[in-house]
């Protein structure tokens, strides 16, 4: 069973990895790479926003001498790709390994409604849970220190993770214990002082305000495909696991 679930979790990861892919390089990449263009460095004056290039290739945008980040196009593609295979890999490990054992414990039933629910319940708890206090951010964005929201993003996953699934799952008054996990992780949350962009610019900050909004939805629609495909795929592999066992079972 161990390596069915393996195997599984590895065929389901690619096929999230490689939609997550496509959806991102319709909806989400391109708004990355307007934003882009209205990024400042140390320099407080801002960059071009034209989209125009410098001579050798290099992009307009200004980038750290010591960073590195893939090329745009096939480059960074490549690599987007490559992570998200990899995310979805351990992602569906996860459930396979939560969902097998409610299954086995009689609490899911392995249809593909009941896959597509926990598909929503995931992405409440990985996505809109720690939006609700750090949206998805575009180049150029000002923000609390990165250690600081990368606790905070895991501590609010885990106590909505924990609270969801006390709701769904706990007997009696007990399930209500969720709520209070679920409104934990607000009473502090990383915030940055000051503006909300870094380019001074009226316009850029107009500009990159509007595409701040369109990250947001293309982020919240691009997850929320992930994470019900992502369900419904877990559903599906499991309940085909399950009748191969009972098949093995019957006795020539």
């Amino acid at each position: 069973m161990f390596r069915s679930l393996v195997l599984g979790a590895c065929l389901i990861g690619a096929i999230l990895g490689i939609t997550m892919t496509a959806l991102q390089a319709v909806g989400v990449t391109p708004i990355l790479l307007a934003a882009e263009q209205y990024e400042v460095g140390d320099d407080p004056h801002p960059t071009a926003i034209d989209g125009s290039h410098e001579q050798g290739g290099q992009a307009g945008h200004h980038h750290d001498d010591i960073a590195w980040a893939p090329a745009d196009g096939a480059e960074r593609l490549v690599y987007t790709a490559v992570s998200n295979v990899g995310a979805g890999i351990g992602f569906a490990a996860i459930l396979l390994v939560l969902m097998n054992q409610l299954s086995q414990r009689g609490r899911l039933r392995l249809t593909p409604v009941r896959g597509l629910l926990v598909g929503a319940l995931c992405y409440l708890a990985v996505f809109v849970a720690p939006s609700l206090g750090l949206p998805p951010e575009i180049p150029g964005a000002s923000a609390a220190a990165l250690e600081a929201r990368q606790l905070w993003w895991l501590a609010t996953v885990a106590s909505a993770a924990a609270g969801l699934g006390l709701l769904a799952l706990a007997p009696g008054w007990t399930r209500w214990l969720g709520l209070p996990l679920l409104l934990a992780p607000y009473t502090w949350v990383p915030t940055h002082q000051g503006p909300l962009f870094l380019n001074p610019d009226p316009q850029a900050v107009a500009a990159l305000t509007a595409l701040h909004h369109e990250f947001i939805w293309a982020s919240g629609l691009s997850n929320l495909a992930f994470w019900l495909l992502a369900g419904l795929l877990c559903a599906l592999v499991l309940k085909r696991l399950a009748g191969t066992s009972r098949d093995d079972e019957v006795p020539a």
